[in-house]
């Protein structure tokens, strides 16, 4: 199949194009989002409690233990 002289698009865009014959339309969820639940904010204290952010003086930041 040729190409138009005014199709300016990318051979990925095409590809991709193609694929919406097959897979269709991306489904795009937008509901609100959900409050955690007690046991995720139970996870989270836990984890808050036990490791402690450090950040170093070259700016990198990563957890340690608490010990």
């Amino acid at each position: 199949m040729a190409r138009r002289k005014d199709d300016d698009r990318t051979w990925g865009m095409r590809a991709t194009e193609s694929l919406l014959h097959v897979f269709g339309p991306a489904s795009i969820k937008r509901d609100a989002p959900r409050p955690p639940s007690e046991a995720d904010l139970a996870k989270e204290a836990a984890l808050h409690q036990r490791l402690q952010r450090v950040t170093r003086s070259d700016g990198h930041t990563y957890l340690v233990d608490r010990d």
